[in-house]
């Protein structure tokens, strides 16, 4: 079975039906989220299908602890609260991540510190601003979270009254649906089609938000994993920058759009598709495994191990997911030569000193 470390990101949870598919190539994934869970019910087993399974492991840096609850408290009020409060910090907590000293910068920083009732005191050392700094990123991603389920809630209400729609009208006309039937993805694609997605801006915003959270944390995790094509562009960017050469796509592999409409049903799919199918997981898994530890990648022939499963993974799909009813979605892969996915997210400067580990960034849509 594929066990090969993975971190997710710039989500911080799974909630949507469109990323379920990411356990069937990556079944070890980990995530970062902003604040930890309740330690009084630390003892019980979470309700999530991936994370009972061992697919999803979820990491809080830098947990929060007594200042748990108030942070919480205000993600709730945020939530609940329908009025100018709410936009305005919503506004200003994915704008706050601009450069240092700027005006708008400073109002940004002392309203969130006024939140968690924290004072600006006189020459403030490097820990409270690490902490300043910390708890702007949680509340960014966060928020960001906040939109994402209430968007995908609102497109699927949407698709699902647009699809009774749809059969009353079929009735009327005496027309006869069958053929829409059993087709998950067909369901899958309005629902979609209803999704505004993120503005660019906030994905640098949510990015940046996540980059601040991972850095106070010591993962390391050879595959990089996203579901939005802008946040790896991102991250594709700064390897560009940093290393002086942009990163190569050394393969595309496909996925189903669909595996499931909630966790339990896609954990029953995504287990059964691993054990029916473990030695070609393992070759996987071997494939990654030796791009991200080879010394030196000088061309094709380092990558056609992984090139050479692209035939065989789509038969497999194929035969458990047929395409025109589960549909498909391409996995873009990029090499990192010369520099770990950790030493690309430092924010100090690094070199290609650390040659003997690359990283791998895995774009999925």
């Amino acid at each position: 079975m594929n066990t090969l470390d993975t971190l997710y990101f710039p989500g911080t949870d799974i909630h949507s039906v469109r990323q379920y598919p990411l356990f069937l190539m990556f079944q070890k994934v980990h995530l970062i989220t902003p604040v930890e869970g309740d330690p009084v019910e630390g003892g019980k087993e979470s309700p999530d299908s991936f994370i009972k399974s061992g697919f999803c492991q979820v990491h809080t840096p830098c947990p929060l602890g007594a200042d748990r609850s108030r942070f919480l408290h205000l993600v709730e009020d945020i939530k609940n609260r329908k009025d100018d409060y709410a936009a305005q910090l919503s506004s200003l907590t994915l704008a706050a991540m601009t450069p240092s000293g700027t005006p708008a910068e400073d109002s940004e920083r002392a309203i969130v510190r006024s939140l968690y009732g924290q004072t600006e005191p006189e020459g403030r050392s490097q820990e409270r601003e690490k902490a300043d700094q910390l708890w702007q990123a949680r509340l960014v991603l966060a928020i960001g979270e906040l939109l994402d389920h209430e968007e995908e809630e609102i497109a699927m209400h949407m698709a699902m009254l647009e699809e009774e729609e749809k059969g009353l009208f079929q009735e009327l006309q005496g027309e006869d649906d069958s053929a829409d039937e059993d087709n998950p993805f067909a369901e899958l694609s309005l629902m979609k089609s209803k999704l505004h997605g993120s503005h660019a801006g906030n994905i640098k915003k949510r990015f940046q938000a996540w980059r601040t959270l991972f850095s106070a944390s010591a993962m390391e995790c050879p595959v990089l994993l996203t579901g939005s094509p802008d946040s790896g562009d991102l991250l594709l960017e700064m390897y560009d920058k940093k290393i002086g050469q942009p990163a190569p796509q050394v393969a595309e592999l496909p996925l189903p759009a669909f595996v499931g409409w909630n966790s339990a049903e896609a954990g029953q799919m995504v287990r059964e598709f691993a054990e029916k199918h473990r030695e070609l997981l393992a070759r996987l898994e071997g494939a990654l495994g030796s791009l991200a530890a080879g010394a030196e990648v000088s061309g094709d022939k380092e990558c056609q191990g992984l090139q050479e499963l692209t035939d065989p993974w789509a038969k497999a799909l194929d035969g458990d997911f047929p395409a025109d009813r589960f549909g498909r979605i391409p996995v873009k892969i990029y090499l990192l030569p010369k520099l770990s996915c950790s030493a690309i997210l430092s924010k100090v400067q690094s070199t290609a000193a650390n040659g003997s580990v690359n990283g791998i960034l895995a774009v999925v849509g």
